[in-house]
């Protein structure tokens, strides 16, 4: 006779998002045969609502109180924010699965009268952002200095009608909170980060399925874990197990899907921040040389970076918590090429902004509201005019990008301005490109800072750092800028994957490393 149905006592804390994540696992759970019932519990996370996490004594605010029903046989199972799970757990209870992860990302809600497209985070200069994670208030002050961090405490849906209302001109949130709950944000601006620029809470967006050490039905719930995610979540909690960290710490760890790299950030709670991104070995993350270079990460020579930078662009706070000035400065010009656009654009055409310079140009000279508008990375969102509608932009590696936009756009036609000198790494990937030949560059000369290292941004940035009497070592982004570097005469000190914060840290940690 077959073995019959178990029936499995879940308990949950009683937020929407908690009950939501119970609901998802009874219905995972049902779908195996089990029958279920959704025990609901308090916590002290939940009673005490006018204190900020960092304030608040000890761990587990969120957790201990479930943990002791479920210890105490009160429940059978309980799911967890994988997130709130201290990293060593109480004894007797053991993580029964981890289903499909979710959204990763942290985002950005910004009320419509507060954006900014042109500063980092879309929020308007000197804004009022609610946020009570330490993680976040310390990646929020080195991108954006000018901001004001305020406390915010509540369920989602509560945080976000007090946004609504007026409290803050922005606050910060999990993107699997938001995403999971369906909201309608219609009337706000969402703006979701990239997980390698800032970095999220380890196992964020994942959830835990918490059970009795040697409970009966451990095999059964066990069938319930996704193997995709575990490696990357196990990684990531293991570097906040070796740091003592909790709620308090402001620490993220980030391993992407199908990766063995892990990108971490470790702020201070007092005194000046710290950033790191380091992309290592996952194999060697829990080894003292790593733990000692994310505590203490060695300090970065001067450098010039050939790109035109605002005096509280956060790159320039990057550097600075490295001990190291950054000055930034074009060495190219562009002007219109005079080539006619190949065809007609149509109303609902997407159009392709491949760099600051480029989006700079075609504002000045085209109306952009005809248009469906994507750009390369976030310097070149922000190179447009503030109150450009944006649809998608992409993390800066053209590769990925490209991949990426044509999930986006499917069969649209997508015009394309590019200069002179262009990869057309979007053949292969857009069905219906559309790419004329809209600028040309040419290098130039520039004054010089004194400076130990260049950060180049392309061949022709290369020749106009020559031409400026430039000799200090150079870090290029990608292959084709490094090969061109070394084709000048200039000297290749190591290659950046991406120009985007991560990517220079992790070439500028392994320069040196050297």
């Amino acid at each position: 006779m077959p073995s019959p149905a178990p029936h499995i006592r879940i308990g949950t804390r009683g937020s929407d998002l908690a009950l939501w994540q119970a609901h998802h696992a009874r219905d995972l759970l049902q779908a195996r045969g089990a029958t279920v019932e959704i025990v609901v519990l308090k916590t002290r996370g939940d009673q005490i609502q006018n204190v900020s996490f960092d304030k608040m004594e000890g761990k587990g605010f969120f957790t201990k109180e479930i943990e002791q029903a479920l210890l105490d046989g009160d429940v059978d199972l309980v799911v967890h924010s994988h997130k709130d799970l201290e990293t060593t757990p109480p004894a007797g209870l053991v993580v029964a699965a981890v289903p499909p992860r979710g959204p990763v990302e942290d985002v950005v809600l910004v009320r419509p009268e507060s954006v900014d497209l042109t500063t980092p985070f879309h929020v308007q200069r000197g804004g009022v952002v609610g946020t009570s994670s330490m993680r976040r208030k310390n990646q929020l002050e080195l991108g954006q200095p000018d901001l004001q961090i305020e406390a915010l405490r509540g369920n989602v849906p509560t945080r976000i009608q007090k946004l609504r209302d007026g409290q803050y001109d922005a606050i910060m949130l999990a993107h699997a909170g938001v995403h999971r709950l369906e909201l309608d944000l219609t009337d706000l601006h969402v703006h979701v980060l990239d997980p390698l620029n800032f970095v999220p809470a380890p196992a964020q967006g994942a959830l835990a399925l918490q059970m009795r050490e040697g409970d009966p039905l451990l095999p059964f719930v066990e069938a319930l874990t996704d193997p995709n995610p575990v490696h990357a979540i196990g990684l990531e909690r293991s570097i906040l197990r070796e740091l003592e960290g909790g709620c308090q710490l402001p620490f993220g760890a980030y391993v992407p899907r199908g990766t063995r790299d892990v990108y971490t950030y470790l702020g201070e709670t007092r005194g000046p921040l710290r950033q790191a991104w380091l992309d290592v070995s996952a194999d060697d993350a829990t080894e003292g040389p790593f733990l000692q270079e994310l505590t203490s990460p060695a300090t970065w020579p001067s450098a010039f970076i050939t790109q035109d930078l605002a005096p509280d662009a956060p790159l320039r706070a990057l550097f600075a918590t490295r001990g190291a000035n950054l000055h930034g400065t074009s060495c190219i010009e562009v002007r219109p090429s005079g080539s006619a656009v190949p065809g007609t654009p149509t109303e609902g055409d997407w159009l392709f902004l491949g760099s600051p310079k480029c989006a700079a140009l075609f504002a000045a000279t085209h109306n952009l509201t005809r248009f469906r508008i994507a750009t390369m990375g976030e310097g070149t969102r922000q190179a447009l005019p503030s109150g450009t509608h944006i649809v998608w932009t992409g993390n800066g590696n053209p590769e990925e990008v490209f991949k990426a936009l044509a999930k986006e756009v499917g069969d649209a036609t997508v015009w394309i301005p590019h200069a002179n000198r262009t990869m057309r790494r979007w053949e292969g990937h857009l069905s219906h490109a559309m790419p004329w030949h809209f600028y040309g560059v040419e290098a130039r000369e520039v004054a010089l800072p004194d400076h130990d290292v260049a950060l180049v941004l392309s061949p022709s940035n290369a020749e106009g750092y020559k031409a400026s009497g430039g000799t200090a070592p150079v870090i290029a982004i990608g292959d084709t800028t490094a090969e061109h570097v070394m084709r000048i005469g200039l000297t290749l000190a190591g290659t950046a994957a991406s120009p985007q914060a991560w990517g220079w840290s992790a070439a500028l940690d392994g320069l040196s490393a050297t």
